[in-house]
C-alpha cells in the first residue's frame, strides 16, 4: 500500500495473480509494454491495478498473435486494436486458404497412393508446364501488351483470343 491509498503489488506478486513467469513480466516492462506503477526505495518494481489491467492485456494480444511491435503502438494509440484485428484476419484468411489446398493436395495423395517416381514425374510434368506458361505469357505480353481483362474465368469465356482457353 502506498500513501495515495493503492494497493502495490510486487513483481512477484503480480506474477502469482497472473500465472506469468517474473521474467516475461519484467521482460515487458523493460520494453515500455508494461511499467511499473513505481518503485520500493530498493528500487524493486511496484504494479498497481493499472498496471494490472494493462499486463492482462498485453497477454491477450499475445496470444492473439500480435507482435511486441504492434502491442506496444496499440498502447501508445498510434493504431487501433480494431486496425490490427483487421490486419490479422486477412493474414489468417490467407493462412486458411493455403492450409485448405495444402489439406486438398494431402488428401488426393493419400487416396491415390502414388509413389515417389509417379510424385517426381508430376512435379517435374508441373514446373514444366509453369515455365511454358510463364514464356508464353511473357511473349505475349511482349507482343500485345498486358492481356484484356475476360468477363468470366478463362474456362466459360466465350470470345476467342490469345488468352482463352479452348477447353
Amino acid at each position: 500500500m502506498t500513501n495515495d491509498g493503492r494497493a502495490l503489488l510486487t513483481i512477484g506478486q503480480l506474477a502469482r495473480r497472473t500465472g506469468l513467469p517474473i521474467r516475461t513480466i519484467r521482460y515487458w516492462s523493460d520494453i515500455g509494454a508494461t511499467p511499473p506503477a513505481g518503485r520500493t526505495t530498493g528500487g524493486y518494481r511496484l504494479y498497481d491495478a493499472e498496471s494490472v489491467a494493462r499486463l492482462e492485456l498485453v497477454r491477450t494480444l499475445r496470444e492473439l498473435g500480435l507482435g511486441l511491435d504492434e502491442i506496444r503502438r496499440v498502447l501508445q494509440r498510434e493504431i487501433t486494436i480494431a486496425d490490427v484485428a483487421a490486419a490479422h484476419v486477412t493474414a489468417l484468411d490467407a493462412q486458411i486458404r493455403a492450409l485448405r489446398l495444402s489439406r486438398a493436395v494431402l488428401s488426393t495423395v493419400a487416396q491415390r497412393r502414388p509413389d515417389t517416381e509417379e510424385m517426381t514425374r508430376h512435379r517435374q510434368h508441373d514446373k514444366s508446364r509453369q515455365t511454358q506458361h510463364h514464356r508464353r505469357s511473357t511473349t505475349l505480353s511482349l507482343h500485345l501488351g498486358p492481356p484484356v481483362p475476360c468477363p468470366k474465368p478463362p474456362r466459360i469465356c466465350e470470345a476467342p483470343g490469345p488468352y482463352s482457353d479452348p477447353g
